[in-house]
């Protein structure tokens, strides 16, 4: 049920979400490397993201799972949330130097901010850094780019070998 159908019915049994089987099968290591395979993706910098699904902190649940092969992100910000979780959310950051995964503590408010000079406090829960750096030729756009690179100079060779001629003006 939607957050707005929610303030309409009172029945709170009517608002949880049954999970799908996936979300039992995406504990196991061997099925996410098998979900990963299926796009193409395999090796130790290969990850499934899950996002908008509560880690419950609190209670010793984590935000790894299947040994490091999926992650959940998001999960929290939310004031809503943080009773369940203990924190607010998680943000992944991944650059081409690495990934990192932190934990957000709830932020608490403007005022608060700005009376006690806080902010949001993240701490790193997650940090793999040595893997093989991404370039732009490693990334589909990459792979685009290098075919309009080679159509060009197959232009270039048909130009210099006279297939081609200057159009005059």
């Amino acid at each position: 049920m939607a957050t707005f159908e929610s303030y309409f019915v009172k029945d709170k049994n009517m608002s949880k979400e049954p999970k799908s089987p996936y979300y039992k099968y995406s504990e196991n290591e061997d099925f996410c490397i098998k979900v990963l395979k299926e796009f193409g993706l395999e090796g130790e910098d290969s990850h499934i993201l899950n996002g908008h699904v509560p880690v419950k902190a609190k209670d010793g649940e984590s935000p790894i799972k299947a040994n490091g092969k999926l992650l959940v992100i998001d999960g929290g910000f939310a004031k809503s949330f943080r009773e369940k979780t203990g924190n607010a959310g998680y943000i992944l950051t991944y650059n081409s130097n690495g990934l990192l995964l932190s934990q957000n503590k709830p932020f608490e408010s403007v005022e608060k901010a700005i009376v006690e000079g806080t902010d949001i406090i993240s701490e790193i829960i997650v940090k793999k850094t040595g893997i093989v750096r991404k370039r732009v030729s490693d990334t589909d756009i990459g792979t685009k780019l290098k075919g309009e690179i080679a159509d060009l100079q197959e232009l270039m060779k048909a130009y210099k070998n006279g297939e081609i001629k200057e159009m005059e003006r």
